[in-house]
């Protein structure tokens, strides 16, 4: 378990620093009015991420049956979360719709960057 809580810190610190990384971009080239969406939709995908770990450790304990069942339900509360973050940011004038939505991929941007890593140094290794 205690390599789950690196991965898990280890992501979130990615995640964060590649919001950074947006933000600084976005305001040097003078769309600063989208950080608020990208730290929002960010901030929201770090919660799913954090719903989702929550999720895989209760589940570990329990019987396969008793583990589908409550990662599916997991699975619709994370879709409802992500959906009404949605609906937020279009609510909401202050905030840019598409700097939310790149905010809420910035998970899987880090998955699949971290893929590609591991893809890469194996490749080469050989």
């Amino acid at each position: 378990m205690q390599e789950f809580t690196i991965q898990v810190k280890r992501t979130l610190r990615q995640m964060a620093a590649l919001l950074v990384l947006l933000a600084v971009c976005a305001w040097l080239t003078g769309h600063a009015a989208a950080i608020l969406g990208l730290f929002m939709g960010g901030a929201a995908s770090a919660v799913y991420f954090l719903l989702m770990g929550y999720r895989v450790r209760q589940s570990a304990g329990l019987p396969p049956q008793q583990a589908v069942v409550y990662m599916r339900l997991g699975w619709l509360v994370r879709l409802s979360f992500v959906v009404l973050i949605l609906i937020l940011s279009l609510k909401i004038q202050q905030i840019d719709f598409a700097a939310a939505v790149v905010g809420l991929f910035s998970l899987q941007i880090v998955v699949i960057f971290n893929a590609v890593l591991i893809v890469a140094r194996s490749f080469f290794s050989k």
